[in-house]
């Protein structure tokens, strides 16, 4: 007896937890998708911002990488109208230099003209990369100039 009474009182404990825990009303099922909804809105509109603050830096880069590109032609410009002073031996050697340096300058330009976005790494990447040509050809200009 005493074991009858024992388990008809676990058996309704256990079903009285079970069914305190289910949370499968109408109403809670309700709150639970407008959760969920809600947390979609959000995360779009955060993917939104994302890809709009990529796109913003990505041309901000490009512009101030353009007005970088233009003054280098333009210090090879007066490096190359200055050609004129300089002996014919070193004049030719000096020349040759100032082409390779436009061209670079002018393959800079291209790959920043031709860049295609994509995914943040390969832009940070390719950020990098074209920031180091920039630094090595400006020190280039600057060498040419002290010559």
């Amino acid at each position: 007896m005493k074991l009858t009474k024992f388990t008809f009182v676990a058996l309704a404990c256990i079903a009285v937890f079970s069914l305190s825990n289910c949370k499968n009303s109408p109403s809670e099922k309700a709150e639970g998708v407008d959760d969920a909804q809600e947390n979609l809105k959000v995360a779009e509109k955060d993917y939104q911002e994302a890809v709009s603050d990529s796109t913003n830096e990505y041309i901000r880069y490009k512009l101030e990488s353009d007005e970088k590109l233009k003054a280098n032609d333009q210090k090879i410009a007066e490096l190359k109208a200055n050609l004129k002073a300089k002996k014919m031996k070193d004049r030719t050697n000096y020349e040759i230099k100032l082409n390779e340096l436009e061209l670079k300058n002018a393959k800079l330009k291209e790959s920043m003209d031709n860049y295609e976005e994509s995914d943040i790494n390969k832009w940070e990447i390719f950020k990098s990369n074209f920031k180091k040509d920039m630094d090595d050809l400006g020190k280039a200009i600057s060498n040419a100039a002290q010559e």
